[in-house]
């Protein structure tokens, strides 16, 4: 960590520069996470999730903010090296999991010193996005590394639209308004839904054509059937993990569970497609 310090001290950046960069990331994990911070059903999940989909999570977490920390940094945007990233992910990690607590305990959902066993799950469950969202918010300090990785670029993009879906659809699956209309909805509304959810990350993924990043190749089509085809496959598979980390699919059927991540995937597509706005 000292040899970070150096680093970042002989690169020019200043300790208020390393204090925004924090400050940042802080607002940027209760801005994303606060819909879930208040959602009365993350409470209760915390004590029924089994601790094996906890701690899973828990590292998918850790593995996302490691890999957006690679390729945009968090205190320092010039480093490249695999302790770096490590490094600034724990940064990122750590303001997630200091917003959760400071955030839930300011609401009264936990109290720690009558039931710390569960308030350190409510916390870890919603540490998630929270880290994300702390990650996404320092990304302008990490704008111009993305040159060093145009090599990558389509690995890059597909990462992160798989952290945009999570950030997103994090806040929403819990909830048992996704059970709800999936149980509601027909083949039919299921099959329309896809098509809409297509059409919408289209139009962000073509109109943005990633000027911040990767120059897409190609026309409409081409695009459609590469990128975009691409991010609503990346929501579905979010959508499902995220679902089956939270009980969703225990004791159901086949078609619950395809409805299910179908009706997650709709708000899961747009956090994709538009990741790039953010970073």
């Amino acid at each position: 960590m000292a040899g970070g310090a150096a680093d970042g001290a002989a690169e020019g950046l200043s300790t208020a520069e390393v204090l925004r960069g924090v400050g940042r990331a802080l607002a940027g994990a209760v801005l994303f996470a606060l819909p879930i911070f208040m959602t009365m059903e993350v409470w209760s999940l915390a004590v029924s999730v089994t601790r094996v989909r906890l701690v899973l999570l828990v590292l998918a977490g850790v593995l996302l903010s490691i890999g957006l920390a690679h390729y945009f940094g968090f205190v320092n945007k010039e480093r490249i090296g695999a302790l770096d990233a490590v490094i600034d992910a724990g940064v990122a990690m750590l303001a997630g999991l200091v917003a959760a607590a400071a955030v839930l305990c300011l609401l009264a959902v936990v109290e720690p010193w009558q039931g710390w066993r569960t308030a350190l799950s409510v916390v870890a469950l919603e540490a998630l996005p929270a880290a994300i969202g702390a990650s996404f918010a320092r990304s302008q300090l990490g704008a111009d590394r993305r040159r060093a990785y145009k090599h990558h670029a389509q690995w890059r993009e597909g990462f992160l639209m798989a952290a945009g879906a999570v950030v997103v659809a994090a806040n929403i699956a819990p909830t048992e308004e996704v059970v709800l209309i999936a149980a509601r909805m027909s083949p039919v509304h299921g099959a329309v839904l896809i098509a809409f959810e297509l059409a919408l990350m289209h139009a962000f993924v073509y109109g943005l054509r990633f000027r911040s990043g990767t120059s897409l190749q190609g026309g409409t089509w081409k695009v459609l059937l590469t990128w975009t085809v691409i991010a609503h496959v990346i929501a579905l598979g979010v959508s499902a993990y995220l679902l089956w980390t939270f009980g969703r699919f225990d004791g159901t059927g086949l078609s619950q569970v395809v409805m299910e991540t179908v009706v997650l995937a709709l708000p899961a597509g747009l956090g994709a497609a538009a990741a790039r706005l953010v970073v």
